[in-house]
């Protein structure tokens, strides 16, 4: 309501000779409009009281939210959270992994595992029957082969038929602007490209950086701040209205000499998270992710998965995770 204009369309008593009458006297919103007193309307529009209370009362109808009784509503258990495939990660996010409804955010600086413990996130989940994870690559780093190393490497071993099935269940799209990102996750929301019989549980997008970059010399910040805004709201709704946990890859950039944007949230170790200040409360969880330790001469690493900020866990807690050639463990 707060931001939609008012417009000769929205009530026949809203002609264009009134609704420039009410511009005049800064009277340009939906919401401007319903909070001004009928009283003050009368001076401005010369309408009669009966035809301001009525246009009033059709635009909160049509635009306000209404209270429901909830006990009108079944009853429905909450969505069980979604095992990441990891299990000190499980106990670090508390009940057991993702939250479904929940948006996550993986920061850390380039090759720390962020697209590997994305794609154990998806492999894990298309497992169970049923289950679609949905991966959005803007960097052409997806690996078929990876999924299926990791899906071989469980200790629940699953036949050939079975393998296939879950593959299939994990849905690819190359996107590579960020218009075109912001569709798709509204199309998602509107309940396309899910398949029948298939319930999305996840939504991986690897990685923002990569499109939101194509903006860093442009000389106004109104555009790629208005996507963003786009985004944030779409995955929010996707999240809500069908219990979709979502997982989004940043970067962490390092502190430079000069900076000009202002106080930033640094993380522990001094960066901070790419795509600027508006972004930082974007996500409800951020996640951090550093190198460990490396033996040499061993395709296993460790890093540490931490909690860098979130709206229910303690922030500061973490774990340390095995990178592998067959996933995250």
């Amino acid at each position: 309501m707060a931001a939609t204009q008012l417009t000769a369309d929205l009530h026949p008593l809203l002609t264009e000779y009134v609704i420039k009458k009410l511009q005049k006297n800064r009277l340009t919103t939906v919401y401007s409009f319903v909070k001004v007193e009928a009283e003050q309307l009368l001076k401005i529009t010369n309408l009669p009281a009966e035809s301001i209370v009525l246009v009033k009362n059709h635009l909160i109808d049509q635009f306000a939210g209404r209270c429901q009784n909830a006990q009108s509503y079944p009853w429905q258990p909450a969505p069980s959270p979604l095992s990441t495939g990891v299990p000190s990660l499980d106990a670090l996010l508390q009940g057991g992994g993702l939250l479904p409804g929940h948006i996550y955010e993986l920061c850390g600086e380039s090759g720390t595992g962020k697209t590997l413990l994305s794609l154990t996130m998806a492999s894990n989940v298309v497992k169970q029957p049923g289950s679609m994870a949905y991966f959005i690559d803007t960097k052409c780093d997806f690996s078929g082969r990876k999924i299926q190393q990791i899906l071989d490497s469980d200790d629940c071993k699953l036949s050939e038929q079975e393998l296939g099935h879950a593959m299939a269940r994990v849905r690819v799209e190359r996107i590579f602007s960020p218009d075109l990102l912001v569709q798709t996750v509204e199309e998602l929301a509107s309940g396309r490209y899910v398949d029948e019989g298939t319930n999305l549980k996840l939504l991986i997008i690897d990685s923002l950086p990569s499109l939101w970059y194509l903006y860093q010399d442009a000389q106004s910040s109104v555009e790629p701040l208005g996507l963003l805004t786009k985004l944030i709201c779409s995955l929010r709704k996707l999240a809500a209205q069908r219990a979709v946990a979502v997982v989004l890859i940043n970067l962490t950039v390092r502190v430079v000499e000069g900076m000009t944007e202002g106080k930033r949230k640094l993380c522990p170790n001094g960066n901070y998270s790419a795509l600027g200040r508006y972004w930082e409360s974007a996500p409800g969880t951020r996640l951090l992710l550093e190198r460990h330790e490396h033996h040499p001469g061993s395709s296993t690493r460790y890093h540490t998965v931490q909690v860098w900020k979130s709206n229910y866990l303690r922030s500061g807690e973490r774990v340390i995770v095995r990178m592998t050639e067959t996933g995250v463990r």
